[in-house]
């Protein structure tokens, strides 16, 4: 059992360590200056369950 326990320790340090690693990759949302397209969400939920339309 300690095994396993150490074991879990040593495979989440290396998930760590190979994210920190291309963690200098990663970009969020789109660029400046990109076009963005329009979002049409689908209602799930409520008397316009199915139905698409503007939340706001």
């Amino acid at each position: 059992m300690r095994n396993a326990h150490y074991l879990g320790i040593l495979a989440g340090a290396g998930l760590l360590i190979a994210g920190m690693a291309h963690a200098e990759d990663l970009k969020s949302g789109p660029g400046v200056g990109s076009r963005v397209s329009a979002f049409h969400p689908t209602h799930v939920t409520g008397p316009g369950a199915g139905g698409k339309g503007c939340l706001v």
